[in-house]
């Protein structure tokens, strides 16, 4: 009975297992497709790439020196100007009438300047005139002293004759007579000479700060100028006034030149900031004109970049595909021995060079947009790997223990061998244009992968893309 079962059950086994479907057996999934470059070394130079602003050495802010009315305006914005040329006026009629008024102020100072030099000159005539004067005064007086002094001798000789009775009375008193008017016209001679004298003595000259003459050419040379003193700062006081009129006449000259606004350099007129009829003063801007032949790139520098620039070090300036200049050539001209505190960076200033800098392309103007690329170090055979061949920061593995991590000189990346990844860490150098140095982890003729994804581990199988 139980044998009779176990048949049972068997053949059923069978038949169940006849009537089910095949199913397939399951394939392992393909390996993933990687991308690779093979290393090898290419020719490299270090450089800064930065990015700056076009802008000017050169630059004037034109302000009027006077207030006034704008009268005309000669320039406009974009326009070329030169050095010293016309580009507004302002309005002059005010300053020509006092231009009159002063002119005739001149004239009137000098007329009354003449009339005092004439009196000072009529002075020294007088001067001389009462010198000659004096001399005759003297001349007379020495005579009249002659005559005095002979009459006195008359007088004594005829009054020892009246006394031993030799002559009558009468002869004695007529001699007596001539006697007394001899001596008072004597005595009044030398009063009238003391009175001309007055002014030109020596104790007027010592008084006046004058030392005494030597000579008599002397003497009357300094008579003059004692005796004319007061003419002389009349004609002083004519000479000043006229000197004041003059400097007024010549500060409205000056004026009336500052009415035309002109250029103080040759360049091109960036802003004008003043309509014909507006009123103005020395505060208001009028113009803005910088100098085309003088354009120069503006960047910032961070601190450390800065040890690989120096004064004359060739630099490129790309304005853009737009342009039909794109790109310019210069030199580093300036480096501004100042941080700053903030960004750390400091200024540098790359002079554009010929023809570029000679103002003859007027796409060029300043605060145009520019990249600058400024090579820092010489030609070197490096290898040079995509940056995008770099892992990701804490990329998951099979071998986590022999992970590298990235630092700001080093990173990691995949290498394809026999189909396999494998981990390196590498040492990073120079950046740039999407490349970055490998100074060490890898060879000629290594295969990276590029743009490898998170899901990549080491030790997996891959497929390879070149």
């Amino acid at each position: 009975m139980t044998r009779i079962v176990l048949l049972i059950l068997l053949g059923g086994w069978f038949f169940f297992e006849g009537c089910a479907p095949n199913t397939p057996e399951r394939k392992a999934p393909p390996p993933p497709m990687v991308r690779v470059v093979r290393v090898q070394k290419e020719s490299f130079q270090s450089a800064l790439k930065t990015f700056g602003t076009l802008t000017f050495t050169r630059k004037a802010d034109v302000y009027s020196s006077q207030e006034g009315t704008i009268d005309t305006v000669r320039a406009e914005e974009g326009d070329r100007v030169a050095s010293g040329q016309v580009l507004a006026t302002l309005s002059r009629e005010k300053l020509l009438i006092a231009r009159e008024q002063a002119s005739a102020t001149v004239s009137c100072r000098e007329a009354l300047l003449a009339l005092a030099e004439e009196k000072l000159q009529e002075g020294y005539r007088s001067v001389e005139a009462r010198i000659l004067a004096m001399e005759k005064a003297e001349a007379e007086l020495a005579q009249k002293g002659i005559e005095y002094a002979h009459l006195s001798e008359v007088f004594e000789t005829k009054k020892k004759l009246f006394q031993a009775g030799g002559i009558p009375g009468g002869d004695l008193e007529v001699v007596r007579t001539q006697y007394s008017k001899g001596k008072t016209e004597w005595e009044q001679s030398a009063r009238d000479l003391e009175i001309q004298r007055i002014g030109f003595r020596d104790e007027d000259l010592l008084r006046a700060g004058y030392a005494l003459p030597r000579s008599k050419t002397e003497r009357i040379t300094l008579l003059k100028e004692l005796g004319t003193k007061t003419l002389q700062a009349e004609r002083d006081v004519a000479l000043g006034e006229l000197s004041i009129a003059r400097v007024e006449l010549h500060r409205i000259d000056l004026l009336l030149s500052e009415t035309e606004i002109r250029s103080p350099l040759s360049g091109i007129v960036s802003l004008r900031a003043i309509e014909r009829g507006e009123k103005v003063s020395p505060e208001t801007l009028l113009f803005s004109i910088y100098d085309p032949q003088s354009l120069y790139a503006l960047v910032e520098v961070h601190e450390r970049d800065l040890p690989g620039l120096r004064i004359g070090q060739a630099a490129q300036v790309q304005l853009g595909s737009s342009q039909p200049i794109s790109t310019l050539s210069g030199r580093v001209r300036i480096l501004t021995p100042y941080l700053n505190p903030q960004s750390h960076s400091a200024q540098v200033r790359i002079l554009l060079d010929p023809p570029y800098n000679q103002g003859n392309f007027p796409e060029l103007f300043p605060g145009m947009f520019v990249r600058l690329t400024i090579p820092t170090g010489p030609i070197r055979k490096v290898i040079r790997i995509p940056e995008s061949a770099l892992l990701p920061e804490n990329t998951p593995g099979k071998n986590h223990e022999i992970e590298a991590k990235a630092s700001p000189s080093s990173g990691t990346v995949f290498i394809v061998r026999d189909s396999t990844l494998f981990k390196v860490p590498v040492l990073l150098g120079d950046r740039l244009e999407g490349k970055v140095e490998v100074r060490g982890g890898l060879e000629e003729g290594d295969r990276v992968v590029v743009n490898p994804t998170r899901v990549l581990g080491e030790g997996e199988r891959v497929e390879v893309s070149e």
